[in-house]
């Protein structure tokens, strides 16, 4: 399979054309780490999928391709199972079922604003988001395993934050947050100072949890010497269009965390539905820190998926592709 190969150097994209390279084997259920540390292998990444109709007659053309791309080692979806118009019944949390039971690998997910922040509005059924958000824990986060139909055994931060893991996988250190869109779920007001959306109590409990969990997660990771740290969430922590106020305590402690850490830390995000790959982070002084790079996954009307091969002897660590899905591509009009 030819793909686009996506390389990321202090901040800058540059574009090849090329093939990749053959990742690790297959995991087996029941245990956390595969690979030799030396091993390269090639993780899918994935998310805000699918959204209404034509999304749920395409996302199954994504998930057939990463089931026949033998060098993928497992899947990471960094949430939103529905778009933020449609309804949050029942149907909705099968479906994503069905769809991660139909992954032939591993899929670890995190969960995205639209299955539960955002499931208060009338046009998705004005249910309560702690409500759904508990759905979404016993559903998708009840068990030491991932989902898909293979396995890798997950660390989960506690019984009240179960959607937060952690795994290792050959010389990488991998996290899972609930950290999301709208905000994250921290209240919004009016002009007028009333309350419009969000839920004080439940933001500042998970966000004491979320940065706990990252403190936890590079400890692990220095304490096993990785290579390198993965961290997926659903929010786009930097969306121009969106209030992102309350975000300002991840990226603080991530800054502190990757400045003290001596190798690449990744963070793979959804939310704003196109491909990005670019380094945001900055310290105190503005300047740019360069062991951190973000990459936004595809999205809504982009049903493609970007996949990372990791190469522990790489100082970089991740060489990115890019994949586009030829069925799901539109009928284009010239301008």
């Amino acid at each position: 399979m030819r793909r686009s190969l996506v390389t990321v150097a202090a901040g800058a994209v540059l574009v090849l054309g090329g093939a990749s390279a053959a990742g690790a084997g297959s995991p087996s259920a029941g245990s956390a780490s595969h690979v030799g540390r030396g091993d390269d292998y090639e993780i899918a990444l994935i998310g805000d999928m699918p959204y209404g109709d034509s999304g749920r007659t395409r996302f199954p053309r994504v998930i057939n391709e990463i089931n026949a791309d033998r060098s993928i080692s497992f899947t990471v979806f960094d949430g939103d199972i529905k778009n933020g118009s449609e309804r949050c019944d029942q149907g909705q949390y099968d479906l994503a079922a069905k769809n991660f039971d139909s992954f032939q690998r591993p899929v670890i997910y995190v969960p995205g604003d639209n299955e539960w922040t955002d499931c208060d509005r009338a046009s998705n059924g004005g249910y309560n988001p702690s409500e759904r958000l508990a759905l979404v824990r016993r559903m998708f986060a009840s068990t030491p395993d991932s989902l898909g139909q293979r396995k890798l055994r997950l660390t989960r931060q506690s019984a009240d934050f179960p959607e937060n893991v952690r795994w290792q996988y050959g010389a990488v250190t991998y996290l899972g947050l609930n950290i999301t869109g709208s905000d994250n779920n921290a209240p919004q007001f009016d002009s007028s100072g009333k309350q419009t959306d969000g839920d004080l109590a439940e933001y500042t409990a998970r966000n004491a949890a979320n940065l706990d969990w990252l403190d936890r997660g590079f400890a692990a990771a220095k304490a096993v010497k990785s290579k390198a740290i993965v961290i997926d969430i659903q929010a786009d922590m930097w969306a121009a269009s969106d209030p992102t106020a309350h975000f300002a305590d991840t990226k603080r402690k991530l800054a502190q965390l990757t400045i003290g850490f001596p190798g690449q830390v990744l963070l793979v995000n959804g939310d704003s539905h196109f491909l990005q790959i670019d380094k945001p982070l900055k310290d105190a002084k503005d300047a740019t820190i360069e062991n951190f790079t973000r990459v936004q996954t595809f999205g809504s009307d982009q049903n493609h998926w970007v996949s990372a091969l990791i190469d522990p002897s790489d100082p970089q660590v991740f060489t990115f592709h890019q994949h586009i899905v030829k069925a799901n591509e539109p009928a284009y009009v010239s301008p």
